[in-house]
């Protein structure tokens, strides 16, 4: 079957590969496993941006030595997005300071100055500052932690925000679906910003649509409600599918910190 795979790079990694050692990931190899057998990928798009060297100097480098190793795939083509610095308010539901722990529901002043975080057992201290609901994890399910209270500290933080890769890969979904460029879509994301375009190829052009879930998440309810097959990427799939540490015939090798 004629298959194209959309790989949102953004869900990707932080679903899947932040924190592991499996970023040398060679997206081919990575979508051959996740299907079952009978299909030709003939096309991955991979939609992604540029990343901003302000917190990790090497991080551009790294970046651009990866997508040098995934232009060698015939297959492969890069759409690129942008990255938008920007502030925000927002409010706090966990501060830490010198490693302790602000999550108690009594609103404290902290002193200017600097904190001793020794401690005899090496343990988290907690201190009480802000106002925040409760982290039953039975009441709210669906958040790790509690929401804050409409009192809670609020901060201005500084952000990252990926910007035109979700529209990218909707319109070339939907654009090579009307071309009938493909019998069968992949679409690396958890992204419910997608369940438009998905059920669109899925109901008006009759297309098969898998969605698959980057590991560490649970696929978005509604997104496996308009997909025709739902997959999870298991680690030992990230494991199987790494480029080789020297890509074969370049001088394109794994860097170092990865």
């Amino acid at each position: 079957m004629r298959t194209r795979v959309y790989v949102d790079g953004f869900n990707l990694y932080y679903g899947a590969l932040k924190g592991t050692s499996f970023k040398w990931l060679n997206l081919v190899a990575l979508s051959y496993r996740v299907l079952p057998s009978g299909h030709t990928i003939e096309k991955l798009k991979y939609f992604t941006a540029k990343v901003s060297g302000a917190s990790d100097a090497d991080a551009p480098a790294r970046q651009q030595i990866y997508l040098n190793a995934l232009r060698t795939l015939p297959e492969m083509e890069i759409c690129f997005g942008s990255f938008l610095a920007k502030t925000v308010w927002r409010p706090l539901v966990n501060l830490p300071i010198a490693e302790r722990r602000i999550d108690a529901p009594v609103p404290v002043t902290l002193p200017a100055g600097t904190f001793d975080v020794s401690s005899p057992d090496q343990q988290i201290q907690t201190l009480p500052v802000g106002s925040y609901a409760s982290r039953n994890r039975a009441v709210n399910k669906r958040y790790k932690t509690a929401r804050p209270s409409p009192d809670a500290v609020i901060a201005e933080v500084h952000t990252m925000e990926e910007k035109g890769s979700d529209v990218s890969l909707a319109v070339h979904l939907l654009n090579d679906a009307w071309k009938n460029l493909f019998d069968v879509a992949v679409v690396v994301s958890n992204d419910t910003d997608l369940i438009t375009p998905i059920r669109m190829v899925t109901m008006e052009r009759g297309k098969v649509v898998y969605v698959v879930c980057p590991g560490r998440w649970s696929v978005a309810p509604k997104l496996q409600n308009v997909a025709s097959h739902v997959r999870h990427i298991r680690q030992s799939m990230l494991r199987d599918a790494q480029f080789p540490h020297r890509v074969p015939g370049t001088n394109i090798a794994k860097p170092a910190s990865w």
